[in-house]
């Protein structure tokens, strides 16, 4: 029973840092096609650039060192997903594979959207 619940909160977990923010993409709906597929693998990173990019006006450094703080902070993801192992003494190895999930998700995000072009980009011409 306490493995179930474990397995609950795991899932989630993994369901608030990436499918709720799925699903504000798919509300969004802002027309940006820009790197289609990091938008769709990493959507809780998409929506902090987003947000980055329009709180400092576009600007690319202020928006990668938006990234490289929330790296920093990520770590503190495996200890949120954790928390409830560790007060119920639960079986880590039963969770192992999903705890490297967020482990690696939580640390690649960011690095992904560490060269990501503006929001605003014109390609036109005059």
């Amino acid at each position: 029973m306490k493995t179930q619940l474990l397995d609950y909160w795991l899932y989630l977990y993994l369901g608030c840092i990436y499918l709720v923010p799925l699903f504000a993409i798919m509300k969004l709906n802002n027309g940006d096609t820009r790197f289609m597929l990091r938008k769709l693998l990493f959507p809780l990173e998409y929506l902090i650039q987003v947000k980055a990019e329009q709180a400092f006006n576009n600007s690319r450094s202020a928006t990668r060192l938006i990234h490289i703080i929330v790296w920093c902070v990520s770590i503190l993801g495996l200890v949120g997903a954790s928390i409830p192992l560790v007060a119920l003494n639960g079986p880590m190895m039963k969770h192992t594979a999903i705890l490297v999930f967020i482990t690696y998700y939580c640390m690649l995000a960011p690095i992904t959207f560490w060269f990501q072009p503006h929001a605003n980009i014109s390609t036109k011409t005059k």
